[in-house]
């Protein structure tokens, strides 16, 4: 999954890390009508919420692809059009999302976690 991590954050930080670009995105997603105005930055310090980081890429893909081919840059979203890459990065974004929601649950008072599925015949 280091691939798919290390994709996803490169193209994250394509479009935050230079300012003109960033703008840009951002207008082009609002001219777009898009649902989000924005990417979200990953930082290995909240590797916990990095489920909303690669959700938000997830959401926005094609957007992301249209705005760089707008700007005549496919390389750097070549990615995104790797069937199998693609398929890498579905799972893993599922996979990291069910683990923002169970860290979400964890959070507060005492809370009951049950474990039912195949995981729990393996801890039986």
């Amino acid at each position: 999954m280091k691939l798919v991590v290390d994709a996803v954050v490169k193209l994250v930080n394509t479009i935050r890390s230079r300012g003109l670009t960033h703008r840009q995105f951002r207008d082009f997603l609002q001219s777009v009508q898009s649902e989000y105005s924005d990417v979200l930055y990953y930082t290995k310090v909240r590797w916990l919420s990095a489920g909303r980081v690669f959700e938000r890429v997830w959401q926005l893909k094609d957007d992301i692809v249209s705005f760089f081919h707008e700007k005549q840059c496919s390389a750097e979203c070549e990615v995104l059009e790797d069937t199998e890459w693609f398929s890498d990065f579905a799972f893993f974004t599922d996979l990291l999302c069910h683990m923002d929601n169970l860290k979400s649950r964890c959070k507060g008072k005492i809370n009951l976690l049950t474990i039912s599925g195949p995981i729990s015949k393996l801890l039986n």
